[in-house]
């Protein structure tokens, strides 16, 4: 038996109750079947929610399963509508059944039309839609808005 398995353009999905919640792509998916260790590349996730789709892009991320943890890092940048978010590294986790939270240490811009906020970290609850700036927030309102 094969302990590891790596494969090349992989879709994925998740569901919760029967529902899609989320999908997505990988490059690259390495995983190990006696750890749960997951290793991917050129990553691309679009999750849904009450306040629309939110599409996530990551060079590389790495996890394990079993743990129901995931670290993504290279550079990661989040849309929704008119707003992105990028910092370069973050963590799911959920300890617990449950969405999850993902948070982030590394310096985390926020910016849509008209403004820019700016922290050292981040809280993300993925459920609930919400996200609290870290760190001394800086908010630069007014900006011009580009078509």
């Amino acid at each position: 038996m094969v302990p590891e398995l790596t494969m090349d353009g992989v879709r994925f999905s998740i569901e919760r109750g029967g529902v899609p919640r989320a999908w997505g792509e990988a490059d690259r998916l390495t995983y190990r079947r006696d750890t749960t260790a997951v290793a991917a590349q050129g990553l691309s996730l679009t999750m849904t929610g009450a306040e629309g789709e939110v599409r996530v892009t990551a060079p590389r991320g790495a996890g394990i399963a079993a743990d129901r943890r995931f670290d993504v890092e290279g550079g990661i940048r989040a849309t929704r509508g008119a707003d992105s978010a990028t910092t370069a590294s973050a963590r799911w986790e959920a300890p617990q059944r449950g969405a999850g939270l993902v948070t982030g240490h590394d310096p985390v811009t926020v910016t849509g039309p008209g403004y820019r906020l700016t922290g050292r970290g981040f809280k993300l609850d993925p459920a609930a839609g919400e996200i609290l700036i870290l760190g001394g927030a800086r908010l630069v309102a007014g900006l011009p808005v580009t078509p």
